[in-house]
């Protein structure tokens, strides 16, 4: 459990956002002796870790405690006098998002002496927890509530006017933003990036962070044949762009690097093979998490002096003499109109917008929720439409086979089916669709599926080959707490669990396991064979799909500029990542969002200061 200390976090805070210019700083489970996620050493590593910090925390401090996102969230106040003096906090809730909402907060109750604040938008549940938690600590030691309900809200506050002069104006601060923002100002030009959220991401922070990078250094060295045609090839089979999968495929490799080199970004020495790839040819980010790109682009921001300004919700893009000439955002505190040469549009798709995914895809309903962000609701590009934008493929919505059945979140857990392998069966314990084919295929495949679930199966030997349980212990362990993740000595204990049959789930494993050794599956020819499900303990992932990635967008060309309907450029206006379309056609494959977002972000950025000059 993660513990947290509010001078700390007020420093750390601190340092992170005003370093890199920000205005408004704000920013899963069976746990048993027989049922552990992460290795002996590493348990026995976050135990002393917890011990000490619990030897840290004031004696005289009052505790409450609140359910989050992801568990507990335990507060421990301590007080002088009446004055509420310092704020511990322990919990598990997902980092960059819930633990974001709490590192903001804390700040804020101990200034304001209230719990009267505003919730951090897209983590309601942490920041209701927290709230909660301290309330109840403060009940706790005998103080009255009431003293501590002052409105500190900003819901009716005033808003004052404020304008910025920059070069290149970004706006949205996930992957696409961050590189085109980093981009333009190592290419010379004075950058700011706004971000609506109260903490930069968006889906990058929360995605896995693997990038498709063709004939790669861990290729080389494994013997894999791979080619930038080749990853070409693969991505064009859904009938996007291929002008614009070209530029994607001459460059993702070599922006890979940038981002180890230049950004600092750690790449694991494996590689993931996602459906719809030829070959293996997916690098892994550190903690097999979005986050790793995401903390070393902050880090980067502090570097070059970027202004990143966060809560910063821009409304429209604005124009002068045809061309466009900046943005205008609401902050909490101001009306903010930022003057620019170039704008870059950054602010993701429209996967969080029920209206939006709805319209276009008829065969979204109330069993498909939705993995990302709650930044992702299209207003990047309905403020474009508004120019003359064209945009295209907006009927090609993108679903993630395995998530949470509650609440849509990606199970990374799930992983051990692209790299260790493991198999997908239904409740009548047969397998229904080749594990490794396309998101949208196998998603619509569970869709159809008794209670509209799949249940994931594989072994010790993928799970320590992959370690996606070890790498992510908080979503492991939420899931075995909910009973929605299950680890046996035995397959037929697992039926049993989730209610499979027992019977036909073991003559699925046999006859798998049987033809995997000859290098065959004639049943669903999966692509990756030669591995079984043999040795225990097993472990079995109930999982259900949800909408992931929407492939239209706006229309650009191979500079990033945003046509219009008879392909002119709305002259400044450029545009990366999932706010464009074109690129991924009907389906995007696994890994290719981060290859995508990297180098169109980086073209956007590069010609947006070229522009700006």
């Amino acid at each position: 459990m993660k513990k947290y200390k509010i001078l700390p976090y007020i420093l750390s805070m601190s340092l992170i956002f005003s370093a890199c210019g920000a205005d408004n700083t704000g920013q899963g489970k069976e746990d048993t002796s027989t049922d552990t996620t992460v290795s002996e050493q590493a348990t026995d590593e976050n135990e002393k870790v917890e011990e000490k910090e619990k030897q840290e925390t004031d004696e005289n401090a009052f505790e409450g405690k609140a359910k989050g996102y992801n568990g507990d969230v335990i507060a421990h106040v301590s007080f002088d006098g009446d004055k509420i003096k310092d704020i511990k906090v322990d919990h598990e809730e997902t980092e960059g998002l819930g633990a974001a909402a709490i590192d903001k907060m804390l700040p804020q109750i101990v200034e304001n002496q209230s719990v009267n604040i505003d919730s951090v938008s897209g983590a309601t549940f942490s920041s209701t927890a927290i709230l909660e938690a301290v309330s109840e600590a403060i009940k706790a030691s005998g103080n009255d509530i009431e003293n501590y309900q002052e409105d500190f809200t900003s819901a009716d506050k005033e808003r004052k006017d404020a304008t910025k002069d920059v070069d290149v104006v970004v706006v949205g601060g996930g992957g696409a933003g961050f590189a085109a923002a980093v981009t333009a100002k190592e290419n010379g030009a004075d950058v700011i990036l706004l971000e609506k959220m109260p903490q930069v991401g968006g889906n990058t922070l929360i995605s896995g962070g693997e990038m498709a990078a063709p004939a790669n250094e861990l290729q080389e060295k494994e013997g894999i044949e791979d080619s930038k045609e080749l990853f070409a090839k693969d991505v064009k089979e859904a009938g996007g762009n291929p002008e614009l999968i070209d530029v994607l495929a001459d460059h993702a490799t070599e922006d890979a690097y940038w981002l180890r080199d230049d950004i600092g970004v750690k790449w694991l020495d494996n590689l993931m093979f996602f459906g719809g790839h030829s070959v293996k040819r997916s690098l892994i980010p550190a903690d097999h998490s979005g986050n790793e790109l995401i903390k070393n682009y902050t880090k980067k921001c502090e570097e070059l002096g970027i202004d990143v300004i966060t809560d910063a919700d821009v409304k429209e893009i604005l124009t002068k003499d045809d061309k466009v000439a900046g943005v205008k955002a609401e902050t909490p505190n101001e009306n903010l109109t930022v003057n620019a040469k170039s704008v870059v549009l950054a602010t993701g798709g429209f996967g969080a917008n029920e209206e939006m995914t709805y319209e276009y895809d008829h065969e979204i309903d109330e069993h498909v929720k939705s993995t990302n962000a709650k930044g992702a609701t299209g207003d990047g590009i309905l403020m474009a439409e508004k120019l003359g934008a064209d945009t295209v493929d907006m009927d090609q919505i993108q679903l993630y086979p395995i998530c949470d059945v509650d609440t849509g979140r990606i199970l990374y857990t799930g992983d051990t089916r692209l790299v260790g392998g493991a198999l997908l069966v239904n409740k009548q314990g047969d397998r229904f669709v080749e594990e490794l084919a396309t998101r949208r295929e196998i998603s619509l495949a569970i869709k159809d599926q008794t209670d509209h679930v799949g249940y994931l199966i594989w072994d010790e030997k993928s799970n320590e080959e992959t370690g996606t349980m070890k790498s992510n212990p908080e979503e492991a362990k939420e899931e075995f707490d909910k009973g929605n993740l299950y680890k046996a000595d035995t397959i037929e204990e697992l039926a049993d669990h989730f209610d499979i049959d027992k019977d036909q789930l073991l003559k699925t494993v046999e006859t798998f396991n049987e033809n995997s050794k000859k290098d065959k599956d004639p049943d669903f020819n999966l692509r990756m064979l030669g591995w079984t499900i043999d040795q225990g303990p097993y472990y079995m992932l109930k999982a259900a799909p949800a909408v992931h990635h929407t492939m239209g967008g706006l229309k650009i060309n191979t500079d990033a500029e945003v046509l219009t309907k008879d392909d002119k450029w709305i002259e400044g206006l450029y545009a990366a990542g999932e706010v464009t379309g074109g690129i991924h056609g009907s389906n995007r494959l696994g890994s290719a969002a981060i290859a995508d977002i990297t180098v169109y972000g980086r073209i956007a950025g590069k010609n947006a200061s070229e522009y700006a000059k």
